[in-house]
This record gives structure tokens, C-alpha cells and sequence, in this order.
């Protein structure tokens, strides 16, 4: 079904950021559509995920809203959605119980799926966390025995990508999981209050200290790292300079996840989107 919305805008400006509020719209609300993922594709294309309903939600361009998913068992139904991603023309759900990739083209109609195990003989592991590269690389990270796995539309690579038993000292606490245009890997160790960066070969290129309490988000804008808090706390990370600033979180809300487009930081909560500008 596609439902035209408008958002509504409202504007504040805080600490060298400038936030445009964008409520949610009533057809959220009928739809019984609640997101707690969002992913951003090239053209202005948005997509929400909905991990408690199962369902997809797609906004074109011209601001037409698609809906697909819900509970039942057809070959296009997930059952533990724990990623969203998009990789080129394709939108990627990652189904954790179901160890597979379903993928979708822009307008949720379903196209097919890619096994996460790679061994094809059932013991392959629950995958966590999904990012995606410029060049069709999926990147797959398990807290079972904290690896990242690398693969493409053939599947998974038999080899991990990186084992980041052997990256860091003491327990791993992966708690957000980027790339870049450039191919490089960031990872949030939240325990840790470290950003470790990998270049797209898998080497370390660095190492940037957090300092803000509880970090749960990380994103890269305008050619910085930043780091983003439950509370609304945020952290430009610079091997230079470290700032700080603010997101305006309601005590009603809390922060779900966080994406990009363009140069500017879709913030989604629980009741809204805020859209910081970095000036």
C-alpha cells in the first residue's frame, strides 16, 4: 500500500547543530507501525524496520510511503530482524534465527535471500549486527564468538573477515558497527569507551578515546566519527579534537538508532525523527 505523509518541521538550534524535529506521522500509528531501525538508500530513499511487528516501511523520494511484512510464514516473512542495511539497489533484512539475508528492492517487493551459514550443514552462528560496503561486501558480526564475517550475493565467505579476539585486549562489547564510502570499518567497543577504525583490508588504522557516558551509537559525518548516547549525549571524535554536544531527547523517548543522509544525522527515537545539521 502507498500512502502519501508529510512530515512536520520544527527547528531549534543548539550548540552549533541545528535540529529539525520530524514527528511521526498518523499512518504510523494505523498501521500499528512502530520503527526502531532506520536505513537511508541513495536518492533520498528511507527505510524502517519494525523488528516487533516484522514489518517494512519505504519512503520514495516524492514522500509515497510502501509497507510490507507483518507476522506469517510466506517465503518473503522474517522472524528476528536484528539489521537493516541497504547494498546498492537492494534493501538487506538480516534475520537472526533464521541465519539469512532477505533482500528486497526499493519498493519491498522481495527478490530473494542469502544463507549466512557457511558451512551448509546447520552450524553457522547468530549473527548481531550487518553493515554494508560500496562494493557489495556484507559484513556480518556475532557476539557468539565475536568474529566478522565478510560475504556477497554467492553467501558468506568460508574464512572470517576479522577476529576481534585477537584485535583487542580483554573482553569485546561491540555495540555499533559502520563503513565508510572508503571502505573503512568502524567499531564502537561501548565497555571499552574506544572506536577502533580498519581499513577495508581488515588492518587497524586507529584508535579514538569516547569520554561520554554509555555510547550505543556510532556514525561517520562530514569526515568525522561521532558517537551518540541513549540520553541524547553526543561525541565528535577527531585525533585532534574532541566535542561534545547535545541532542534534544525527551525524557518520554529514548534513541533507537541513527543514520545518515547526506551530511546530516537522522536521529530516530521511539516517538520521532531529529535531523542534526553539523555546522
Amino acid at each position: 500500500m502507498i500512502r502519501a505523509i508529510v512530515f512536520l518541521y520544527l527547528a531549534s538550534y543548539l550548540y552549533g547543530q541545528s535540529v529539525q524535529v520530524l514527528q511521526f506521522p498518523n499512518e504510523f500509528q494505523d498501521q500499528e507501525f512502530y520503527p526502531d531501525i532506520i536505513s537511508i538508500g541513495p536518492g533520498e530513499w528511507f527505510f524502517y524496520l519494525d523488528s516487533k511487528s516484522r514489518m517494512l516501511a519505504a519512503r520514495s523520494p516524492a514522500g509515497n510511503f510502501l509497507f510490507a511484512g507483518g507476522f506469517g510464514n510466506d517465503y518473503d516473512a522474517f522472524f528476528d530482524p536484528v539489521g537493516l542495511t541497504v547494498s546498492n539497489l537492494d534493501l538487506l533484512v538480516c534475520d537472526r534465527s533464521e541465519k539469512k539475508i532477505l533482500r528486497f528492492d526499493y519498493k519491498l517487493n522481495y527478490t530473494g535471500s542469502i544463507s549466512l551459514d557457511p558451512h551448509q550443514d546447520g552450524s553457522g552462528v547468530y549473527i548481531d549486527k550487518i553493515s554494508t560496503d560500496l562494493w557489495g561486501y556484507y559484513y556480518l558480526y556475532s557476539a557468539d564468538d565475536h568474529l566478522i564475517r565478510r560475504g556477497n550475493a554467492s553467501g558468506i565467505d568460508r574464512l572470517p573477515f576479522l577476529d576481534l579476539n585477537q584485535q583487542t585486549i580483554g573482553g569485546v562489547c561491540l555495540e555499533s558497527m559502520v563503513i565508510v564510502p572508503n571502505g573503512d570499518i568502524g567499531i564502537l567497543l561501548s565497555c571499552k569507551g574506544e572506536v577502533i577504525i580498519f581499513n577495508r583490508l581488515g588492518r587497524i588504522k586507529s584508535k579514538l578515546m569516547v569520554t561520554i557516558p554509555a555510547p550505543s551509537k556510532l556514525q561517520y559525518v562530514e569526515n568525522k566519527w561521532i558517537v551518540i548516547n541513549a540520553e541524547g549525549q553526543g561525541q565528535i571524535l577527531d585525533h585532534l579534537e574532541k566535542s561534545e554536544f547535545t541532542i534534544p531527547i525527551r525524557t518520554d523517548e529514548k534513541l533507537l538508532d541513527c543514520a545518515v543522509n547526506n551530511q546530516d544525522l537522522i536521529c530516530l527515537t521511539n516517538r520521532r525523527m531529529l535531523v542534526v545539521q553539523f555546522e
